[in-house]
């Protein structure tokens, strides 16, 4: 399956319609109505090998924080521990958690068990270890 149409397929799945833009697709994404921001989510393919990548954008590191924010990630990173088997980085002044993923995961139609779960680690990371700069909206 190309990545278009898994993408389709997940996007019935999930409720989405995704629109594909230079091999990348994205979305906002919370749980519930418990007042949190939403994370950004993309979900970019790699080309040929049969991967995608999904990347959440946590939001900005606070400036007088990075060294503390830093530690708390590599932490996290450490066996995915505090991560559900995704990896922080960070981009610029932002923190991010990202996953590589075989495309066929998503393809399944049991996508949403990779992309809820995916949420959930991206909302506790941004909550728990990072203390980043609320964005202004």
């Amino acid at each position: 399956m190309t990545f278009e149409g898994v993408l389709e397929s997940l996007g019935k799945e999930l409720g989405l319609p995704f629109e594909i833009e230079n091999g990348t697709a994205g979305f906002e994404a919370s749980f519930g109505d418990d007042g949190e921001e939403p994370v950004s989510v993309e979900i970019s393919s790699e080309g040929d090998d049969g991967f995608v990548v999904v990347s959440a954008d946590l939001g900005e590191l606070p400036p007088d924080e990075i060294e503390a924010s830093a530690t708390r990630m590599l932490e996290a990173n450490h066996l995915f521990a505090g991560t559900g088997g995704s990896s922080l980085s960070v981009e610029g002044d932002h923190a991010l958690l990202e996953r590589r993923v075989r495309l066929e995961e998503l393809s399944r139609g049991e996508g949403a068990n990779v992309i809820y779960p995916f949420i959930a680690s991206a909302l506790s990371c941004r909550r728990n270890l990072l203390e980043l700069v609320p964005s202004e909206k």
